[in-house]
């Protein structure tokens, strides 16, 4: 007889966001299929931080949520959550963007082409300086698509 598992074991728990049920393993992780929140125990534990996969906040989803937005990050929950994760990719105007670490100490390298690479000492410094050609990426984060993890 095969033996039981416990990492297998799939639980009921109540997303975290909007209160519907999904389906989680033992680290309380589990896809909100109502509202779209990734749950963890993690995030549950953090819940003013930015923590992959998601890339807002879990107090800022239950805001958005209640107000019936989306949950589509700000520039600054973007670097936060590339603070925590190391690389991170957006699309503006047909251009596939990418952010990776420059060095250990909060260093950030954006770019989208070879030709196309700038080092930024840390996320203050790119949000005041960094530039897809003439416009300032602060400026045009209402416009880019697909923000997410690499």
């Amino acid at each position: 007889m095969k033996k039981e598992n416990i990492y297998d074991k799939i639980f009921e728990k109540k997303c975290e966001v909007c209160g519907h049920s999904y389906m989680a393993d033992i680290y309380e992780q589990g896809k909100c299929s109502y509202c779209g929140w990734k749950n963890s125990h993690l995030i549950s534990e953090h819940p003013n931080d930015v923590i992959f996969p998601n890339l807002i906040s879990l107090n800022k989803a239950k805001k958005l949520y209640e107000e019936g937005k989306e949950f589509r990050p700000e520039l600054i929950d973007f670097l936060d959550g590339f603070n925590m994760y190391g690389e991170m990719e957006f699309w503006y105007k047909n251009i596939n963007c990418w952010l990776d670490r420059a060095n250990n100490e909060g260093g950030i390298k954006f770019g989208w082409s070879p030709e196309n690479i700038y080092y930024f000492s840390d996320k203050k410094d790119f949000i005041a300086n960094a530039k897809i050609g003439n416009e300032y990426v602060r400026d045009i984060w209402d416009k880019v698509e697909n923000p997410k993890y690499m």
